[in-house]
């Protein structure tokens, strides 16, 4: 079951002109890290109980993962929405029944906990991720 919307993530060609972008509109960011298997920057910006996950590929890259070549080839500036969920692998199981697709290599560890993904092309085009927040992630 949903619980809520943990993130939507943001892609964009310049990682510090989009961070100070951000937090010229009145928004604190509360992360930044890097994501050396998706070779990406990575900010997260909290908006009330959701956040903002702002992602800027840097380098290429490592590895030839499913979930990474579906992560980075989502195009737009809205690169996909990310739910919160109580039990990961009943949530898995309820998108299945539903004609989801998992990505291959989910579900995987994730900046917040442990992390699945789905084909887009059977989640109506939308690149969707379920989160199991770590409990040493919870705010």
């Amino acid at each position: 079951m949903l619980k809520k919307l943990l993130h939507v993530g943001i892609t964009g060609n310049d990682f510090d002109r989009m961070l100070e972008r951000f937090k010229g509109f009145g928004l604190e960011c509360s992360q930044v890290m890097k994501n050396e298997e998706l070779g990406a920057s990575l900010a997260f910006i909290h908006v009330g109980e959701t956040m903002l996950e702002l992602i800027c590929h840097v380098h290429p890259p490592k590895g030839d993962y499913p979930v990474v070549n579906v992560v980075t080839g989502q195009k737009g500036a809205i690169n996909h929405l990310c739910f919160e969920v109580d039990n990961l692998e009943e949530s898995i199981g309820d998108f299945e029944r539903n004609g989801a697709k998992l990505v291959d290599g989910c579900p995987r560890q994730g900046a917040h906990g442990r992390v699945a993904f789905f084909y887009p092309d059977t989640t109506e085009e939308v690149l969707i991720e379920l989160c199991e927040v770590a409990p040493d992630q919870r705010a």
